[in-house]
């Protein structure tokens, strides 16, 4: 696949699109150049080339053979690179991943919220008397849902956020990922796509895109994108495990066999506080797809946004305001990790 043919729908060819891009490349340009310390794990037969690009053209032989291991799905550990998955809530990795990682036991898994809404009226409709006992319920279903595909506590990450809330701290979400990189140095980290699913969605993408930037600014390896599924709103009708079309965009489709969807129910039933959530999602396949390139304060698709439809709190037009501001300062930055005051507002409990 070219990288250069990848274009957001609508076409990235206005001139605002370009600066948005060139403001997001031009974090990699504001530090002098080091030496960027040696990579951890070097996986057999797959070099990551380092050009300062990557983040959105990687090689288009690198990505296609990733999407054909993940489409074999045989041996695994052996065939596929470090692996990091970042997703939003406790349970995405499974919707999206569950079958994938059944053959990835050595990657390292990391929630960028603690699944727990801060209105406790949330928790309550569950059955728990408060939001912390929620969020520890929660925890407790995804380190049981990962012990079945053999991925340890302690390749269990929880970055702490509040459910709904991470849309509202973009800088902060950042650095904290950026952080995690430099810890685990994945060669690939699978992630969300940004489609306006959920506000949280949107923003471990931006996240995760925005950390592969720092990283390559400061010459420290930075990870290839990939993404799972998760669902949006398109022409109307919610779809899940599908991604929104993007024009030069390949993709793998994973069918799983009977004993592979009896590992994905295995793990659906760990969430017992998600059930009628994940009764949305079917488990007979999986897709995964290299990230497109985005343009963050552009709306990933015309007409409502899925989280619109049920969601007071925040719009994409905020969302994409609150993209813009950190864009900004991350521009302007001189130095990693020290955050900028007046980004994040707090704001009320956005349910998922």
């Amino acid at each position: 696949m070219n990288g250069a043919e990848l274009k957001l729908v609508p076409a990235l060819d206005d001139k605002s699109s370009e600066q948005d891009l060139l403001l997001i490349a031009g974090l990699e340009q504001t530090e002098p150049k080091q030496e960027a310390p040696s990579r951890l794990i070097k996986p057999p037969d797959l070099v990551i080339a380092p050009d300062r690009d990557a983040r959105y053209r990687p090689p288009g032989e690198i990505t296609r053979q990733v999407l054909d291991r993940i489409a074999q799905r045989a041996a695994f550990a052996k065939a596929l690179p470090t692996t990091l998955v970042v997703v939003a809530h406790p349970d995405d990795e499974a919707i999206g991943a569950g079958g994938l990682l059944g053959g990835l036991a050595d990657a390292v898994v990391a929630h960028v919220t603690d699944g727990a809404p801060r209105d406790e009226h949330y928790a309550q409709s569950k059955g728990f008397l408060t939001r912390e006992e929620y969020a520890r319920a929660r925890r407790r279903e995804v380190a049981n849902a990962l012990s079945h595909v053999g991925i340890t506590p302690d390749r269990c990450r929880g970055l702490g956020y509040v459910d709904g809330e991470a849309s509202l701290q973009l800088l902060e979400l950042v650095f904290d990922v950026a952080e995690l990189m430099d810890e685990v140095r994945p060669d690939i980290v699978l992630t969300h796509p940004y489609e306006g699913g959920h506000s949280d969605h949107d923003a471990t993408a931006f996240a995760v895109h925005l950390a592969c930037g720092i990283l390559r600014r400061d010459s420290v390896p930075a990870p290839v994108v990939f993404e799972l599924t998760s669902y949006h709103n398109f022409s109307g009708t919610r779809r899940v495990l599908s991604f929104l079309p993007f024009i030069g965009s390949d993709e793998a489709t994973i069918r799983l066999t009977e004993t592979e969807q009896h590992l994905k129910r295995r793990m659906y039933d760990e969430f017992a506080s998600q059930k009628q959530v994940l009764e949305r999602f079917p488990i007979g396949i999986e897709r995964f797809r290299p990230a497109p390139r985005y343009v963050f304060t552009k709306a990933p698709h015309e007409g409502q946004l899925d989280y619109e439809r049920f969601c007071s709190i925040i719009t994409g037009a905020e969302w994409r305001h609150n993209a813009g501001k950190a864009l900004e300062a991350l521009r302007t930055r001189r130095r990693r990790f020290i955050q900028t005051p007046g980004i994040a507002q707090p704001f009320r409990h956005k349910s998922r």
